[in-house]
């Protein structure tokens, strides 16, 4: 079961109230209660924290990247619970980013940057090509889109980490193409249970094993229209 830990659940519980303040005026997600916010948004994204002395150990120069990061999840959480860690939100709607950085700068949040722009673009600039050591995503999107997004921003060595059902059995299977291609395969997933009757989601795990070839991302559209 997740939950948070005892020392930083108070600027979790500060989030969900600018977060909740926030979503009344802007339409950042479908979750407006104080609870399915708190379940659904915040506990959901503590998730990786289960797995990640595993798969990145922190060191000086630790750096995440959330790709599709919207409302702020799983970006605002982690960076949070992790304050050594740099941590950078990337999406393509401007006022979301606007959004995310105002409660950054409300909850104080000096591990946070943001920008605005399609993954396609951002993910063959060098500021953000090879340089993390791990990238999120909760985007709703097929395994085989979402990889060819998220590869390019991993440094070699590094890794993806995906938030899905359960029932993904298939998507795995239709990604084979696109791990291979990617040099991203499959490592491993990670069940976990949210409280009340939010159920069990898992964490899909792709380990960075090669540099990602020069032409990928594909121009804007490409990956949606012919998946890999």
């Amino acid at each position: 079961m997740i939950s948070p830990p005892a020392a930083i659940e108070p600027k979790l519980r500060e989030l969900l109230r600018v977060f909740l303040q926030m979503n009344a005026s802007i339409n950042l997600s479908a979750m407006r209660t104080e609870e399915s916010c708190w379940v659904g948004n915040i506990l959901d994204s503590l998730a990786l924290l289960e797995i990640l002395p595993a798969v990145a150990p922190a060191h000086p120069k630790s750096c995440l990247i959330d790709v599709g990061t919207g409302g702020g999840f799983p970006l605002l959480p982690l960076a949070i619970a992790l304050p050594e860690w740099r941590c950078v939100g990337v999406d393509a709607v401007a006022k979301k980013i606007r959004a995310v950085e105002t409660m950054t700068g409300a909850l104080s949040l000096l591990n946070v940057a943001v920008r605005s722009g399609r993954t396609e673009d951002l993910g063959r600039d060098r500021t953000y090509r090879d340089r993390f050591d791990v990238v999120t995503a909760r985007a709703v999107a097929p395994l085989r889109i979402l990889l060819e997004y998220c590869a390019p921003f991993a440094r070699q060595g590094g890794y993806i980490v995906l938030w899905k059902s359960l029932n993904i059995d298939q998507e795995l299977q239709s990604s084979k193409h696109a791990q291979e291609v990617l040099c991203c395969p499959w490592r491993s997933s990670h069940r976990y249970t949210l409280p009340g009757n939010a159920g069990e989601r898992c964490l899909l795990v792709f380990r960075k094993e090669g540099s990602t070839p020069a032409g990928y991302p594909r121009p804007v559209g490409i990956a949606k229209k012919k998946p890999l």
